[in-house]
């Protein structure tokens, strides 16, 4: 299944989170090994931001 985060006119609750509390939980859900769908999702918000720049982010 293929999805693609389109952000609302409403704010989704990953949006309204602080820069650091997006990576934090990218973060985490990379060490309890999340769903892909789930991964991808916030890294478009991370994208979306301009924080995916570094290959910490990259996994």
């Amino acid at each position: 299944m293929e999805y693609y985060f389109h952000p609302s006119p409403r704010p989704s609750s990953l949006e309204l989170l602080s820069d650091e509390q997006l990576i934090n939980i990218y973060e985490l859900a990379l060490e309890a090994k999340a769903s892909a769908d789930f991964v991808d999702i916030i890294r478009n918000v991370l994208s979306g931001r301009n924080l995916l720049g570094s290959d910490h982010y990259d996994a």
